[in-house]
């Protein structure tokens, strides 16, 4: 892939600052144990930011208790992407990331990532593979990331990168921060922005462990607005000048693949008849895009995907 219209010089790293932020927003029964797993990496020139997101439970309290081994910051709630944003801009190091308050690293996350950073020059981020766990911490499956291909992440809304990522600073110059309006897929419209920018790589290895449990934002049924950011973040995608024409002719599939994307959620969210219009909508867009084996997975994911992950906790 041809980056040379926003190529961008990134600075060399010896022995970088590694700063890693933590949003908690009622996070009380996971954050301990999160926190701990950043303070115990073999790595061990880290700033660990942990903000509490306007949390009502015992949050700021599990917080305090690390005070003089972290930074602690409470705000008034304003979600994760506005929290991650002031936690970025008040840190120091070179190289950024964040971990969810229900998340964990393995002991070697952070060494083993800075070091992909800099075998690869043009790297401006590095994500490795990780493992599901439940409410216990207890092993659930582990997930072999695909490698990042940008082509799928603005086509396919695919979104390979989970937990444990980290970037180079530079990023937030050029491809900005996190959106603060959105709160279904901050995340993603991050990608979206990223790729237009370097190399995005794959580190493999099981480096970081998602917390699978029912209170979990990814899981969790979303209203329609946040269904709805799928369509903001593509428009808002699309109107940038500086996209390569090969997607900008490839829009009509960007927004059919997420018009199905959008029906998956609805699906969960058991808004059916709104389903069936997103589903209208993508076959007006690109019906060759739609009738697919990848498109039936999504909407049964839709349908059963969250009994699936119960029933593989209750399993275990």
């Amino acid at each position: 892939m041809n980056f040379e219209s926003n190529k961008f010089e990134f600075s060399d790293l010896s022995d970088p600052l590694v700063s890693l932020v933590v949003p908690a927003y009622n996070a009380e029964l996971y954050l301990a144990e999160t926190i701990e797993s950043i303070l115990a990496q073999s790595y061990e020139n880290i700033e660990l930011i942990v903000i509490n997101d306007g949390s009502t439970d015992g949050t700021q309290s599990i917080m305090s208790a690390y005070a003089d081994r972290c930074k602690v910051v409470s705000h008034e709630n304003c979600g994760q992407a506005a929290t991650l944003n002031v936690g970025w801009q008040i840190s120091s190091g070179v190289i950024l990331g964040y971990l969810s308050a229900d998340d964990k690293l393995e002991p070697t996350a952070v060494e083993c990532l800075v070091s992909a950073l800099k075998r690869s020059k043009s790297a401006l981020l590095v994500y490795p593979d990780y493992r599901l766990i439940d409410e216990q911490s207890r092993h659930i499956r582990d997930v072999i990331a695909p490698e990042f291909d940008h082509r799928d992440v603005v086509l396919q809304g695919a979104c390979p990168v989970g937990p444990g990522a980290l970037f180079r600073r530079e990023l937030l110059s050029c491809a900005g921060g996190w959106d603060v309006s959105l709160r279904q897929i901050p995340d993603y419209d991050f990608l979206l922005r990223v790729g237009l920018f370097g190399e995005v790589v794959k580190v493999s290895g099981v480096l970081a462990c998602f917390r699978v449990h029912g209170g979990s934002q990814t899981f969790a049924p979303s209203d329609e607005r946040k269904t709805d950011e799928y369509r903001y973040v593509l428009k808002k995608f699309f109107d940038r000048s500086d996209i390569p024409d090969y997607l900008r002719a490839a829009r009509p599939e960007a927004e059919a693949n997420a018009s199905v994307l959008m029906a998956r959620l609805h699906l969960r969210a058991g808004r059916y008849l709104a389903a069936l219009r997103c589903l209208k909508n993508s076959i007006e867009l690109s019906a060759s895009s739609v009738f697919s084996v990848q498109t039936l997975r999504l909407l049964l994911n839709g349908l059963f995907g969250r009994y699936r992950h119960w029933l593989m906790m209750k399993i275990k």
